[in-house]
């Protein structure tokens, strides 16, 4: 369990479990009260038990409700009784499940130990301060990230994942049959441009520390390449046009000299090019 005071003493509550290919990382927050993510990995009670005794565990928040997110519950719930927050989309989701998960979020349900968050709520975690929750659609459409504004930490599932994951296109992509759309996605990433976000903890991989909003920006940049196949300016562009609007002035501009058409070809471009100047 890593931990990342050392980095920057406003994150000294969070601790990170990180997780493999086919399980997503785990997050314990405040002392082990809250993690984000359950991953699907086994011995995640053990690393949990490590901060304490087994009743200290009093929130688990999913991001979304894939498998390698999702399927660690079953190991926490012979140990611990938490409560699972999750959006009410992704609760549809758990539906998805193979057996017998689905019963087994039927029965937390019933039994008072499954709630639901909206956009803009926000969620207690002590020592950190509060949690505000996004609501992000596109890789699924029950995404959520959580922001801590007094760190600048933004717990982000699969919706941002860091360059340098060799699969992170593949694993943050839309997902139809969960509700992903693309263009959910692209308006989830415009939205995130406005969290100010420094540090970046996504589902997979390492932490992004201190450039947690580049690595948004470049993955809108990711995703406009992927609409435009065959129109690398034209991506350039659409970044720029998304970043100018987000009120990145001067990484607009930077977007619009790197598209490299001329403005009587492109007249979006000349729009970009006067007001980023």
């Amino acid at each position: 369990m890593k931990s990342f005071e050392g980095e920057d003493a406003l994150l000294g509550g969070i601790r990170w479990i990180e997780g493999t290919r086919a399980c997503s990382g785990v997050y314990v927050l405040d002392e082990g009260k809250i993690i984000v993510d359950a991953g699907s990995m086994f011995g995640l009670v053990d690393e949990l038990l490590t901060l304490g005794p087994a009743d200290r565990l009093e929130k688990i928040l999913l991001t979304h409700a894939h498998p390698d997110h999702v399927e660690g519950v079953a190991e926490i719930y012979q140990a611990m009784v938490p409560v699972l927050f999750v959006h009410r989309v992704a609760r549809e989701h758990l539906r998805l499940q193979k057996p017998p998960y689905p019963e087994f979020f039927d029965m937390l349900e019933a039994d008072g130990r499954l709630e639901y968050l909206e956009d803009g709520d926000e969620v207690e975690t002590g020592s950190m301060g509060p949690l505000q929750v996004v609501h992000t659609p596109g890789h699924t459409a029950g995404d959520l990230c959580f922001f801590n504004e007094p760190s600048g930490a933004l717990f982000c599932g699969d919706a941002v994942l860091p360059s340098h994951l060799r699969e992170g296109a593949l694993l943050s992509e839309p997902d139809a049959g969960y509700g992903g759309r693309m263009e959910d996605k692209r308006r989830s990433l415009r939205r995130l441009l406005k969290v100010p976000a420094r540090h970046l903890f996504p589902g997979h991989g390492e932490p992004v520390l201190r450039r947690g909003m580049d690595r948004i920006k470049l993955s809108l940049l990711a995703l406009h390449r992927s609409l435009r196949p065959d129109d690398p300016e034209g991506a350039w562009v659409e970044t720029g046009v998304d970043l100018l609007e987000a009120g990145w002035t001067e990484e607009a501009r930077q977007c619009a000299l790197k598209a490299g058409e001329s403005a009587s070809r492109r007249p979006e471009l000349a729009a970009l090019l006067r007001v980023s100047t």
